[in-house]
């Protein structure tokens, strides 16, 4: 807990950025493994250790995964793999985001000014944020919201060499897996922190979670190769599927607590929530590969799937895919600049299927009369929804220049997603106010251009790079519904909305120039590019690896702005440059668009970043 500091009040102005966000934050990873065995024994064992202190006082992260595996061959005819992984992680989350009570860290930093003084005395009190619901300071010193997560994942895959001559083969490949979850989280507020006690909150709040899931696949599949005489070879596949999924999370919430008590029974009120949920998923899946001396390889097939989160769980669907390569270098001698060009295209189909429990009306718990009972919820079941369906069609070029030391890649693509799953508003007359329901088609088309390239190779020196740019735009083909606002602060301040011919990221709030809905568009979160540049630079055993990312337009809603000027905490709160009449200042003249124009608030976001930069060395083969 910190002490008050006489030095910090002589000045009365205090650095509560630094204060709240100036922790020096060290990440570190930490990998150690031992490999080896026998041509009738094979191992791997590995340790890793991964720390993040965070640049918030009592926030981080740190786990531990242990993973082994085994590579036994008891069999000539078959062949074993197993592995066992266990992972072990903590988290202290801090308390952020935001909120409807201005309590959280982020939100009554912002609203405090510089010349508050919220830092305790030499008893270790604190005093109240006269200009908040909290003093952050005191909420991060003495609050606990933290989580842990045990993990367990196993599976194994089992081949099995049926039947073998010069041209034919036949194997059965079995694996199978499971993934044992348990996340246990816990919250606390004592009741002395200023938004909890004098009846300003519940005297305390104390909340103990767990979330238990586990998880287990099975899949069998037949593969039969063949090769032929004229340089053809066949490789047939078919198999089935089955994926199974259990959950279940209770969360226990105590207030009014008793004293200093941090047991959820030392309280005047307990609430218990729980949510349960299992699926179950099955399929099948064919498909031929054809392949003519590596010049051209057709690939065809389909996958039917089932799932108990569909209106009928007995119902198959069915996505057919399909593919091309031709690899034009070896059709042809191109000579020694251009030594890979390869042509592709491809189509495909996958499912989605809808959230748990959307094909039921929800039940709610009531008392009536001292009597305990349910009655229907406000979400009205469907029992006829489907899976999204994706359609992608894909082409592409590929080129390998240099003996490979440059190459690019070049893919346009177009993905339809059919009967896309939303979660609608319905007529009050039918007794409910939302339903999922497939109400809706999206499209999506974009291109992914990358050049790859050794600018410079040398005995002691490398230098790798990597330039990659894509761009994806995306249409609200159909929607069934009437337009509608989803997300964000509302049209006050910004909102995405769901409009038919209108792309679903498009940024609409009120405005004087509006639509005949009230409404203007004033931005797209969808960026108008991206492209990175990664590079590693190798100088003997030394090697230096950075990247930079650049997100070329695209909006945000920010609503930090608008608290900080509410507090005339914004730091260009006695700006010039936004107020047309130049009378104003700006964070007076935002505030007086409130509730006029949504346009302060939608910002651009984009950036050039250094998302990444390391330096390392290599040690000599001599020394491990």
């Amino acid at each position: 807990m910190p002490i008050y500091n006489a030095a910090k009040a002589a000045g009365k102005i205090y650095n509560y950025e630094d204060e709240l966000f100036g922790e020096k934050g060290i990440l570190s990873t930490t990998r150690l493994s031992v490999s080896g065995g026998s041509p009738k024994f094979g191992y791997y064992a590995g340790l890793t250790r991964k720390s993040e202190d965070g640049i918030v006082k009592g926030t981080g992260y740190d786990k531990t995964s242990l993973r082994l595996n085994l590579d036994p061959k008891v069999f000539e005819w078959a062949d074993l793999l197993l592995s066992l992984n266990y992972v072990q992680s903590e988290s202290d989350r801090g308390y952020f985001n935001n909120d409807n009570t201005s309590t959280t860290l982020g939100v009554s930093y912002v609203a405090t000014p510089s010349w508050a003084d919220l830092f305790p005395d030499d008893k270790g009190n604190y005093p109240n944020n006269p200009y908040a619901p909290s003093n952050f300071l005191q909420t991060r010193d003495l609050m606990t919201n933290s989580e842990k997560v045990n993990r367990v994942l196993g599976g194994g895959i089992g081949t099995f060499h049926l039947w073998k001559n010069d041209k034919q083969a036949l194997k059965l490949i079995v694996r199978g897996g499971a993934d044992h979850y348990t996340l246990q989280t816990q919250s606390l507020f004592p009741r002395e922190l200023q938004f909890q006690k004098d009846g300003l909150g519940t005297n305390g709040v104390s909340i103990a979670g767990t979330a238990v899931s586990l998880g287990t696949n099975i899949a069998g599949f037949l593969v039969h190769t063949f090769s032929t005489s004229n340089n053809l070879s066949f490789q047939t596949q078919g198999g089935v599927t089955q994926e199974n999924l259990d959950q279940n999370f209770i969360n226990t919430v105590a207030t009014q607590l008793i004293g200093s008590q941090t047991n959820l029974n030392q309280a005047g009120a307990v609430q218990v929530v729980q949510e349960r949920l299992k699926q179950v998923d099955k399929g099948f899946f064919v498909q031929e590969e054809v392949n003519y001396k590596d010049m051209a390889i057709l690939t065809l097939g389909v996958r039917g799937d089932k799932s108990s989160r569909n209106g009928d769980p007995n119902k198959l669907y069915y996505y057919p895919k399909a593919s091309l390569a031709l690899n034009v270098h070896e059709m042809t001698n191109l000579g020694t600049t251009l030594n890979q060009f390869k042509v592709r295209a491809a189509y495909g189909q996958s499912g989605n299927f809808g959230p748990f429990g959307a094909t039921y009306s929800p039940l709610t718990p009531i008392i009536i009369g001292g009597g305990t009972g349910s009655i229907v919820g406000i979400t009205s079941g469907n029992t006829t929804i489907g899976p999204e369906r994706q359609t992608e069609i894909e082409m592409g070029v590929d080129l390998g220049l240099f003996q490979n030391r440059i190459n690019f890649e070049f893919t346009y693509y177009i993905k339809n997603i059919d009967n896309l799953i939303l979660l609608v508003n319905t007529p009050n007359s039918s007794g409910f106010t939302s339903a999922w329901q497939n109400a809706a088609d999206l499209e999506n088309n974009g291109i992914e251009i990358a050049l790859d390239a050794i600018p410079v190779r040398t005995n002691n020196f490398t230098w790798n790079t990597r330039i990659s740019y894509w761009k994806n735009t995306a249409n609200l083909s159909r929607l069934d519904v009437p337009a509608y606002n989803l997300g964000a602060f509302g049209a006050t301040l910004g909102s995405y909305r769901l409009e038919e011919g209108k792309s679903p990221t498009q940024i609409v709030g009120i405005d004087p120039g509006a639509d005949a809905n009230g409404l203007k568009v004033f931005g797209n979160a969808e960026p108008d590019f991206q492209m990175a540049f990664n590079n590693a630079l190798r100088y003997q055993d030394f090697e230096l690896n950075f990247l930079f990312h650049w997100k070329s337009g695209g909006e945000n809603i920010n609503l930090s702005t608008l608290l900080s000027d509410l507090s005339g905490t914004s730091a260009d709160f006695d700006g010039t440059n936004l107020d047309p009449a130049g009378a104003m200042v700006n964070g007076a003249y935002r505030l007086t668009q409130l509730g006029v124009s949504a346009r302060p608030w939608v910002e651009d976001a984009s950036y050039l970043r250094m998302r990444e930069i390391g330096l390392m060395y290599h040690l000599p083969s001599s020394l491990v």
